[in-house]
């Protein structure tokens, strides 16, 4: 945990971080959910979390890093913000009415985003998924990426909405490979 609280803190620290506009995902389909509640998984500086609040959902944040989360609290003080290593936090139960997972991967979170959702809530994710080919974004560890088609599956129980797997340009320039998903708790 001190080593990615270290590096995420250091990147935070830096003001080099270029994700500050919300996720185009966020903004095209969060109005399915019902106002209420709602979780920013590894929200980062909480460029998503701030969005929802402005469209009036009372946001739980929840980072490791705790210098970002310093900043959004001075910023925002209205979000709650919640410093934990997402490889041991908990998702309470029937709690959300909309959970975003926005460019991360933990896999022992999925069952618990589900359960962490109440009925008809919803969830948006977001994340890097390994390409084919060359000349892609690719982490040093290929267990916090993707494989094709694997967050479709992830969620099948659910009703799915919107589903895609595409090339994209993050906002330091380099391409590339997200799956993006949008899903409904029906039962």
């Amino acid at each position: 945990m001190e080593n990615d609280r270290e590096k995420w803190n250091k990147k935070y620290s830096s003001g080099d971080f270029p994700w500050t506009e919300p996720s185009e995902i966020v903004k095209k389909f969060y109005h399915l959910a019902e106002k209420g509640k709602a979780l920013d998984i590894a929200c980062g500086t909480g460029r998503n979390a701030v969005f929802l609040s402005e469209k009036g959902f009372q946001i739980d944040a929840v980072d490791i890093s705790d210098v970002a989360l310093e900043r959004l609290k001075k910023q925002y003080p209205q979000i709650n913000t919640i410093q934990a290593d997402l490889d041991f936090y908990s998702i309470p139960e029937n709690s959300y009415e909309l959970i975003l997972n926005i460019n991360y991967l933990n896999r022992r979170l999925i069952p618990q985003i589900k359960e962490g959702l109440k009925q008809g809530g919803v969830v948006i994710f977001e994340t890097f998924t390994l390409p084919d080919g060359k000349g892609y974004f690719q982490p040093e560890n290929k267990d916090f990426m993707l494989r094709k088609n694997e967050l479709l599956h992830l969620f099948s129980d659910m009703y799915i909405v919107f589903y895609q797997e595409t090339d994209r340009i993050k906002p330091d320039g380099e391409k590339s490979f997200v799956s993006s998903l949008v899903a409904v708790k029906r039962c």
